[in-house]
C-alpha cells in the first residue's frame, strides 16, 4: 500500500461540503466510498478499530475517551508510519487530516465524536485524528508497548496540554523526553507549569548544547516547576 501524500488537496471548503454530505443512521456512517489505495488504508485502520474494540470491551462502554484515544492511536501511528511513508511532514499538512477525517474514516471520528465539525476538519488544533498522531509520536519510546506504557495513567487533558501548545513549533526529542520524565506523576498542574517553562525557555536556549543533553535539561525542568531551584 503505496499513497502520495503530496497529492493531496482537500481545503476546508471541500472538507465542509463532503462533512454536510455525511448521514449517520444507527451506527452506520455514509457515504464511504473509496478505491484503490484508500480503500486498502480504510481497511486496515477499520480492522485496528476492531482489534482495540475486542481488546478493551469498547463495545460495552457507555462512551469513548482516553483509552480509545490512545490505544487507536497507537495502531494510527503504526499503520501510517510503517506502511505509507508517513512522517511529520506529512503530519503538519491538515490537508491530509481532513481527508483521512471526512473521506476515509468518518465512522471511526464518529464513533468517538459524534458530528463535531471541529473534530473532522473545521479548527486544525482539534482534529481528532491529528492530535492523537502527534500525541503518540511525542511521547514515542522504543515501541508501541513502550509508549503506551508511558502515557496509560494520562487523561485527555494531557493530550490538549502536550498538542496544542506547539508556539513555533515541537522540538520532538524534548517533548518525549517530558513525557517519559511525566510517567505515574498524574500532576497535571505540574505538567501544564513545565510545559509553559519548557516554551519560555526554549526562546534563548537550545536544550541539546545543556550540560547533561536534553534529559538533564527536562530533570531541570520538573525541579523548577516543583519548586526547586535551577
Amino acid at each position: 500500500m503505496k499513497i502520495d501524500w503530496n497529492k493531496i488537496d482537500y481545503k476546508v471548503p471541500q472538507a465542509k461540503r463532503d462533512f454536510e454530505k455525511i448521514v449517520v443512521k444507527d451506527t452506520e456512517v455514509s457515504p464511504i466510498d473509496l478505491k484503490g489505495e484508500w480503500k486498502e488504508l480504510r481497511d486496515a485502520l477499520i480492522a485496528a478499530r476492531n482489534e482495540v474494540f475486542d481488546e478493551n470491551n469498547f463495545d460495552d462502554a457507555d462512551k469513548l475517551g482516553y483509552d480509545f484515544d490512545i490505544t487507536y492511536g497507537l495502531k494510527i501511528y503504526g499503520i501510517l508510519s510503517s506502511s505509507n511513508g508517513f512522517n511529520e511532514r506529512e503530519a503538519s499538512n491538515d490537508d491530509i487530516w481532513n481527508y483521512l477525517s471526512v473521506r476515509v474514516i468518518p465512522d471511526v471520528v464518529h464513533s468517538r465524536w459524534g458530528k463535531k465539525a471541529d473534530r473532522y476538519y473545521q479548527n486544525p488544533r482539534r482534529t481528532w485524528l491529528k492530535t492523537i498522531w502527534w500525541y503518540i509520536n511525542l511521547s514515542w519510546n522504543v515501541d508501541e508497548k513502550t509508549t503506551y506504557d508511558i502515557i496509560k495513567e494520562n487523561s485527555t487533558d494531557t493530550i490538549l496540554n502536550l498538542v496544542e501548545r506547539p508556539g513555533k513549533g515541537y522540538n520532538v526529542k524534548v517533548c518525549r523526553s517530558i513525557m517519559k520524565k511525566y510517567k505515574g506523576i498524574g500532576d497535571r498542574n505540574l505538567f501544564r507549569k513545565v510545559l509553559k517553562l519548557n516554551t519560555a525557555k526554549m526562546l534563548t536556549i537550545s536544550p541539546e548544547l545543556e550540560e547533561g543533553g536534553i534529559d538533564s535539561y527536562v530533570d531541570g525542568l520538573f525541579r523548577l516547576a516543583s519548586g526547586g531551584g535551577e
